[in-house]
């Protein structure tokens, strides 16, 4: 969206009906679950503006049921494939709790990628997977409790010389912002920002390989884009 979609509110209704931007089946490119095969739900809608954001989380007029959207999940979804991806725009922004709570009744993993700004009381499962890539220097209190895995984008130069993660703002271009740091037993990604420039992604990855070399964060890039899957 690179900082052009609405800053929407949180909605929590019954959760029964969701807006979807869209469903589909793919490798999970990034975090704690890199190259296992995936169904991915992406929700509208964000409560955040962030300038380099690349995703369209808007464009979708499609409110399915919650009956409609676990059919069309299933339609996807491949009996080896145990793994869904909540992911957005921000998913916290809806009432995601009975999606989340039929997919682990089913037997299903659910990952929830978020910004970690929101908070709805989730079950607590070990099916379910939180990874967090914060996007402002504070978290929700109870999301920050119930974090599995930190991931955070990362462009060369804009780095803290105390701990190498990021020290710019993700809303305003040019602002420097501590974000939300990891807390203890927080798995750390570090993965690096895709600025559409060869020498510009190039120093990124370098700076995330240098810095996990340094402080003992993890790796991830984006797979799926050099694999050719969505």
């Amino acid at each position: 969206m690179r900082g052009k979609n609405p800053v929407r509110r949180q909605e929590v209704g019954d959760g029964q009906a969701l807006w979807v931007q869209e469903v589909f089946y793919t490798l999970q490119g990034e975090g704690p679950f890199f190259g296992q095969p995936s169904v991915f739900v992406r929700l509208a809608g964000c409560n955040l503006r962030c300038f380099w954001c690349d995703t369209d989380f808007e464009s979708s007029d499609w409110h399915p049921d919650l009956d409609e959207l676990l059919e069309k999940i299933e339609s996807l979804r491949k009996p080896s494939c145990d793994l869904i991806v909540l992911t957005g725009g921000e998913p916290f922004r809806q009432n995601i709790v009975p999606l989340v709570e039929d997919c682990l009744s089913r037997g299903l993993r659910v990952q929830i990628e978020t910004n970690g700004t929101l908070w709805l009381p989730l079950p607590e499962d070990p099916g379910l997977t939180i990874v967090c890539s914060p996007k402002t220097p504070k978290l929700h209190s109870e999301t920050s409790r119930r974090i599995n895995a930190m991931k955070y984008v990362v462009k060369k130069g804009e780095q803290s010389e105390k701990d190498g993660l990021p020290a710019a703002s993700t809303q305003v271009e040019g602002d420097s912002a501590t974000l939300a740091r990891p807390g203890p037993g927080h798995l750390v990604y570090l993965m690096p920002l895709d600025e559409q420039e060869e020498e510009a992604n190039r120093q990124n990855l370098e700076a995330c390989v240098e810095t996990c070399l340094e402080y003992g964060y993890r790796l991830t890039v984006q797979g799926h884009k050099s694999w050719g899957v969505d």
